[in-house]
């Protein structure tokens, strides 16, 4: 077993003995102190967990689609009785604020109970209207072992998510967490084997990506990966995945536009916005990352949304009373004081915020003041590049038409927001942006009642909804001939026919 204090990855249902292999730190962003130590698993160790899936699959699948429905269910049961320990825990390993960490985990949980509705409605076709003693079912069949790859930002509800669907479906799974924020997958993992989950159903790998990723997705093992991650991450999967034309599923980047028209309700655009953008210190794929507003009501949007951001409160996660914690990482808040840095020198005007907070008490940690960019063009990077962080760039419009027109000129496409009062100013935006998602006066995050999908470079496939469920199967025609005498009459010879 692992020493004491150290975590490691899980094989079987167990915890792997270290037997020599490193360790990497989890460090809480807060401060810089280092939350676990974990075992960095081997390009063998991920060979070994494939191996092990594929073992565990036809049993899983053979017990059908109500038993494993039972066991998600009660992996809910016992994810809701560790549901502060797992919050507490998210919060330390990537910084989010407490309260946004607890309603993480109620989605997740969510995740679990939600996919299981499916094990008695997932049904396949009958075919109508062929010629007698023909018969034509379309069936669905588990892929086999999935391979999931998770990211930091949301480290409990992106795994639940793709956990629930495939494992429903009948397929395994390895997954590979965020090196960032690998105790929230594994104390999931133990919830599920709590719950009954069989040995080999899902084993937990710790460790880096490229090394990992590499031997998990060209095994032949693996029929799918699913990965929300960067648009650069999702090409190198694709790339690592053609060999074996290993099925992709890929929820990558976003660069999610704000509409917002002059008969607006500005009060609650504004409100809407700032939370959709600093909600999660701006780490989120469907974060507003650019708003348009009608010329006419600019001033009066810009000066709601600077007095809201003005009373956001940064600090530990754990302190009450705060709004924004730190970013993932110190690499991170420098990558986003570049982005600003960029941004101003193409001519963009820093309006509020644009540095580090200047609090002693906040210095170790890895904190950038929620900003706001004004005289921001279509040109300048902060307008074109995915920022993960708490930057609002605003820009102004003339004609609605116009607005929906620049607001699909981004290589991303997974999420956008609409606020009017005027249906048909909203149908027109609803029908006109080239977005997987959008809202239309309210924000996210999304439901799983929804479909959760990208256009162009933000991704292929998506989560939620019985669609959801599907891509993690494979649909199977199934024909028949029930006549005697069988037919023969276009076989070869022809001259026999």
């Amino acid at each position: 077993m692992p020493a004491a204090g150290v975590r490691s990855f899980l094989l079987d249902n167990r915890p792997v003995a270290a037997d020599g292999r490193t360790t990497f730190s989890v460090t809480d962003p807060a401060d810089g102190s280092t939350v676990a130590e974990v075992v960095r698993a081997t390009p063998d160790d991920a060979r070994a967990a494939l191996e092990s899936a594929a073992r565990a699959q036809p049993h899983w699948e053979a017990i059908g689609a109500a038993a494993r429905a039972k066991i998600l269910r009660e992996a809910a049961v016992r994810l809701r009785a560790r549901a502060e320990e797992l919050a507490l825990t998210m919060t330390r390993e990537m910084g989010k604020v407490l309260v946004e960490s607890r309603s993480e985990v109620e989605g997740a949980i969510d995740n679990l109970e939600f996919y299981a509705a499916f094990a008695r409605n997932l049904s396949g076709e009958e075919v109508q209207g062929l010629p007698k003693g023909e018969s034509l079912r379309l069936i669905w069949l588990p892929r086999g072992v999935v391979v999931g790859i998770t990211p930091w930002n949301f480290p409990a509800s992106t795994v639940t998510r793709k956990i629930a669907p495939a494992l429903l479906g009948g397929n395994t799974m390895v997954l590979k967490p965020s090196s960032q924020t690998p105790l929230s997958s594994l104390l999931i993992a133990e919830a599920l084997y709590a719950a009954g989950l069989p040995p080999g159903v899902l084993n937990v790998l710790t460790g880096p990506g490229p090394e990992l990723g590499r031997a998990l997705l060209t095994h032949p093992a693996c029929s799918t990966v699913t990965l929300t991650g960067s648009t650069a991450s999702g090409i190198d999967v694709l790339k690592l995945a053609a060999p074996g034309i290993v099925k992709c599923l890929l929820e990558l980047g976003g660069k999610a536009p704000v509409l917002v028209a002059a008969d607006a309700d500005l009060d609650w655009a504004a409100r809407a916005t700032v939370w959709a953008r600093f909600w999660n210190v701006g780490q989120a794929c469907i974060a507003a990352e650019r708003v348009y507003v009608d010329a006419s009501v600019r001033d009066a949007f810009l000066r709601k949304v600077t007095d809201l951001v003005g009373r956001l409160k940064l600090g530990p996660g754990t302190r009450p009373g705060v709004d924004l914690g730190p970013l993932c990482s110190v690499r991170a808040r420098d990558q986003v004081a570049k982005d600003v840095a960029a941004g101003v020198a193409a001519g963009g005007r820093i309006v509020t915020g644009g540095r580090a907070p200047t609090d002693p008490d906040l210095a170790r940690g890895a904190y950038y003041a929620p900003t706001v960019v004004t005289d921001v063009e279509d040109a300048n990077p902060l307008a074109q590049e995915e920022i993960f962080g708490p930057v609002l760039p605003v820009l102004t419009f003339h004609d609605w038409e116009e607005a929906i027109a620049r607001a699909n000129a981004s290589r991303y496409g997974l999420s956008s927001f609409v606020f009017t009062r005027d249906l048909r100013r909203a149908e027109v935006a609803i029908h006109g942006l080239r977005y997987g998602e959008t809202y239309v006066n309210r924000v996210g995050p999304e439901s799983p009642q929804g479909y959760h999908a990208g256009f162009r470079q933000s991704g292929l496939g998506g989560e939620g909804t019985v669609w959801g469920v599907r891509d993690y199967l494979q649909l199977k025609s199934v024909y028949v001939d029930w006549n005697d005498p069988h037919r023969a009459d276009y076989f070869l010879p022809y001259s026999t026919a």
